[in-house]
């Protein structure tokens, strides 16, 4: 093959590659971010096993504080720069409870099981702007909020299975992570997102330093790296879900978000020898149902009538 076949070869190449879309790529940044966070999720079922989750939870913040850092030394004091510091405390408090409680959740339950109850917090996101944003309890808010308790029974089956600490302590996180989220709404309207990472971090940390040391025990170097594991993969998923919903919309990437559940129950089959439960899929695709209808309404801005 002559120099002149080979460019002309290269040049076709570069002619007839398809361009990918904008939403595609952002569509593709989505599904690596469900792909990052159930290998975290992994990551915190194993670790469970082997120091409290509570000590776990504390060590993944540690290390996510030293991700961060780069951002603290680059923006320096104008990153601490707010009006809302002790709302910023309390909703680092209230994060920090949640976030022992899931993972105590993900060292108890199949890898499946956390993963779908995880989708119902949006529910609770609903239920506290209601009555803490002061926005209106529209009927179709009421169908999404029936719905998604509708999966949830699903997945628990109350009378027919036995209700596991974990399911429970699921249940008892998704309202306060909720609750995180709506103040979130509400600090970002005067802090940057930098601002409102960092001291979500910070007090978070704090808060779980005292019920860590009370149950503290020396980690070995195998369980170190693993803690840095969750750290690096949890960072790196919200990173990329930020990139793709600059790209796209949350009622687009939605249905992609559903394929968390399957990487989690080939995850938890593979690895962990967690058979899957028919009905756990049947209440996680409800609860899923009840999300994305509730994004769908959150993005249309329309008259809603109120009741």
């Amino acid at each position: 093959m002559s120099c002149v076949d080979i460019a002309c070869l290269r040049v076709g190449i570069i002619v007839y590659t398809p361009r990918v879309s904008s939403m595609t790529k952002g569509l593709l940044w989505v599904a690596l971010a469900g792909v990052l966070f159930v290998v975290f999720t992994a990551l915190v079922r194993y670790v469970g096993n082997e120091l409290h989750p509570i000590q776990a939870a504390f060590t993944r913040y540690l290390f996510g504080l030293l991700v961060l850092l780069p951002l603290v030394l680059r923006r320096r004091a104008a990153l601490f720069r707010t009006c809302h510091l002790r709302l910023h405390g309390f909703r680092g408090f209230i994060h920090a409870i949640a976030v022992m409680l899931w993972f105590f959740a993900a060292s108890q339950l199949p890898i499946a099981e956390v993963t779908a109850l995880s989708f119902i917090a949006p529910i609770f996101v609903v239920i506290g702007a209601v009555f803490f944003l002061r926005e209106r309890f529209t009927r179709p808010r009421i169908i999404a909020v029936a719905l998604g308790l509708v999966g949830v029974l699903f997945i628990l089956r109350p009378g027919v299975a036995v209700v596991q600490w974990g399911a429970l302590a699921m249940l008892a996180a998704a309202p306060l992570f909720a609750a995180s989220k709506v103040l979130t709404k509400f600090l970002v309207r005067d802090d940057s997102s930098g601002t409102l990472v960092v001291y979500l971090s910070i007090f978070a940390t704090l808060t779980m330093l005292a019920p860590a040391l009370w149950v503290w025990q020396s980690p070995s170097q195998p369980d170190l790296v693993f803690l840095a594991g969750t750290a690096i993969f949890a960072t790196t998923s919200h990173l990329c879900m930020a990139r793709g919903l600059a790209l796209v919309d949350v009622t687009v990437s939605q249905p992609i978000d559903f394929l968390q559940l399957v990487w989690s129950t080939m995850i938890g089959l593979i690895f962990f020898a967690e058979s899957p439960v028919i009905w756990g899929w049947v209440g996680a695709g409800v609860v899923f149902l009840s999300a994305t209808y509730m994004a769908r309404l959150e993005s249309r801005p329309v008259q809603p009538t109120e009741l």
